[in-house]
This record gives C-alpha cells, structure tokens and sequence, in this order.
C-alpha cells in the first residue's frame, strides 16, 4: 500500500503465497462461493490432491449450505457441541500433513485459532458475512461490491482509524476489483491493504446452481447403488 496525495492511496495487487496460513472471506454466499471455489483457493486444494488431507468444518446449529458439502472432502465435520469440536480437532492435529481447513457457519473461538495457527503444514480458510472479530487472521478478503459499513469495522480493528476506506472502495469498485488486508510478510504488524479480482481465472459455471445440484446428487445416488 503506497500513499498518494492526501485522502489518497495506491494499492498494489495481492500477490502472496497462501500455503500454511489463516485467511478469512468476507461476503454473501454467492462471493463466498466464487472465492473459495475459485483459483487462487484451488492452488491450496492442488497441494492436497494426493496426499495430506482437505477437512470441511461447518461450526453451526443448522445443517450446513449444499454447494459447502458438494465441495468435497477427505472428512466433514457438522460442530453442534463440544463433543463435535474435540472431535473434529483431535482430527486436525493427527490428519496427514499438509491440511487444507475449510471452516463456515462461525468464526473458530480464539483458543481454536491458536491452536490451529500452531500446526505446520496447515492452511485455514474461514467464511462468513461479516469480517472475523480474531486477530490471528493473517488475511481478510472482502467482495467487488463490499459497502463501507462491511469493510471499516474489520481494517479499523487492525490497522486504526487513520485509512481512507470510501475513496479507496470507490476506487476498486469502478475497476471491478476487491480488498483484501494481510499482514503476510509486512514488517508493520498492523497489515496493509491490496487488490485482488476474485474471479481471476474461476471457471465458468463453478458455482452449482439448484438444477446442477440436482443432477451432482443423482449421479452420486446412482454410483453408491451400482457399488451396492
């Protein structure tokens, strides 16, 4: 992030590595979607593809979105109690290196967090429609059409009050591009923010639509009874 005139500021394009850290999507269902399903995350699934393991961890009373269980998985994970997350996490800690975690439905308690920020060989990423309250995120992306009042709490809590944000958003959304805020590899520990287009390189179609859906699960149906 370099400063421009006054009220101003130019924002490079995020570019760092996302292996082994803790990062957070911010932003309805559809821009949680596109994100994760999208490229830059893909390269943390081609990591895991044959060997270490991807675990899917829904922390909420209610079942969990289908496209989140479409997604796929070495294991899934429904967190209701404190049974499910000693359990899910006795998991985590034994699961084959590297571990990509894909965590919904609620933010991972700030004890959790320490505790998976000190297993090599692990990525986490967590969604939800507000910005995460913990600071151990090493990287928060919001959506192109992030307002104000969605991206100010989350960057004023780690980088004060003194940021530009309106200017900035207009900015970005005119380019059709996002925020992000990271604090990986900053020497300020309070982060600086980027730009990123979360639709970089998202194949077409990748978001799984009620019909497509259907047809997924009927395939899958048909599969386990022919094996029967």
């Amino acid at each position: 992030m370099n400063k421009g005139p006054p009220d101003t500021m130019r924002l490079e394009g995020f570019s760092e590595n996302l292996k082994g850290r803790m990062l957070y999507i911010v932003g309805a269902t559809v821009e949680q979607q596109k994100y994760i399903l999208g490229t830059r995350m893909a390269t943390l699934e081609t990591e895991t593809a044959h060997r270490g393991r991807k675990v899917l961890v829904w922390q909420h009373s209610s079942a969990p979105p289908k496209w989140f269980l479409l997604k796929g998985g070495d294991a899934t994970f429904h967190v209701r109690d404190a049974n499910d997350l000693r359990l899910t996490l006795t998991y985590i800690q034994h699961a084959s290196r590297p571990v990509r975690v894909t965590w919904g439905g609620t933010e991972p308690a700030a004890n959790v967090l320490s505790m998976l920020g000190k297993i090599d060989g692990l990525s986490l990423l967590g969604f939800g429609a507000v910005a995460p309250a913990a600071g151990d995120w090493n990287a928060i992306f919001w959506h192109t059409a992030a307002t104000i009042e969605t991206v100010e709490p989350g960057i004023s809590a780690r980088m004060g009050t003194g940021v530009s944000l309106r200017s900035v958003l207009k900015e970005l959304h005119g380019s059709e591009v996002a925020l992000v805020w990271s604090n990986i590899g900053e020497s300020d520990k309070r982060g600086s923010l980027y730009w990123y287009d979360p639709s970089e390189g998202a194949a077409s179609g990748a978001i799984l639509d009620r019909h497509e859906s259907a047809e997924l699960l009927r395939a899958v149906a048909d599969s386990l009874a022919a094996g029967q």
